[in-house]
């Protein structure tokens, strides 16, 4: 009877595992962030990544 629903959980479970991470910043520099409209990317936007900030300051891609 719990079979079937062990299976399943476990197999969610390496499906979850097997999913690729996706990329911590999706730009590779300033030039293709600003291309797409980002500008004054906060640390704690999911587009900022520390290649980004030039000076450390927890600003990417300041204009």
């Amino acid at each position: 009877m719990f079979r079937p629903f062990v299976a399943a959980v476990v197999i969610a479970g390496v499906a979850i595992l097997a999913a690729p991470v996706a990329a911590a910043a999706p730009f590779k520099n300033c030039t293709e962030a600003r291309s797409n409209g980002y500008s004054n990317i906060p640390s704690s936007s999911e587009y900022y990544g520390p290649h980004l900030d030039r000076d450390g300051d927890g600003i990417g891609c300041e204009s």
